[in-house]
């Protein structure tokens, strides 16, 4: 009896193991952002903020903002570049291996744009990681948040 007992804690303890190992957190994150992109949503503390339903802006990029970054070369500098809606921009990044990412030297062109632009505070960028094919770059200690998807 004590034999069956210790063979049905090992395979419970084998299948928990299993499923723990399954639902890592760190599964799905990488660090490859190299690409074009494109906004999909805002997060200020624990406001997700998207754009309207109703594009007011259809006409002028569809409403959207991009991003497309370089590959960084080997010192993990790159550029970015993209459209704010009704503005063009274009600086310069870099990144290190553990998801940390300055973005400075920016220039942009200065169109009224729609408000939710004005999240668009990419020089801010502290942080990022992309999860689940979804580009996360924070900013004021991970309270903001702006994601992206690939475009």
């Amino acid at each position: 009896m004590k034999t069956y007992f210790s063979i049905k804690n090992w395979v419970l303890l084998i299948v928990t193991l299993c499923i723990f190992q399954g639902c890592s957190s760190d599964d799905d994150i990488s660090y490859d952002l190299a690409g074009n992109w494109k906004v999909i949503y805002f997060m200020d503390g624990n406001t997700i903020i998207t754009k309207s339903d109703d594009n007011t802006w259809p006409d002028i990029n569809n409403g959207d903002i991009t991003a497309t970054f370089t590959q960084p070369d080997s010192n993990g500098k790159g550029t970015i570049s993209g459209i704010t809606v009704t503005n063009g921009y274009q600086g310069d990044y870099t990144v290190q291996n553990n998801g940390k990412i300055t973005i400075e030297s920016v220039t942009s062109t200065l169109i009224n744009e729609p408000e939710w632009t004005k999240l668009f505070r990419i020089t801010s960028a502290e942080n990022f990681e992309i999860k689940n094919s979804v580009l996360l770059i924070s900013y004021n200690n991970k309270e903001n948040i702006i994601a992206l998807e690939r475009n």
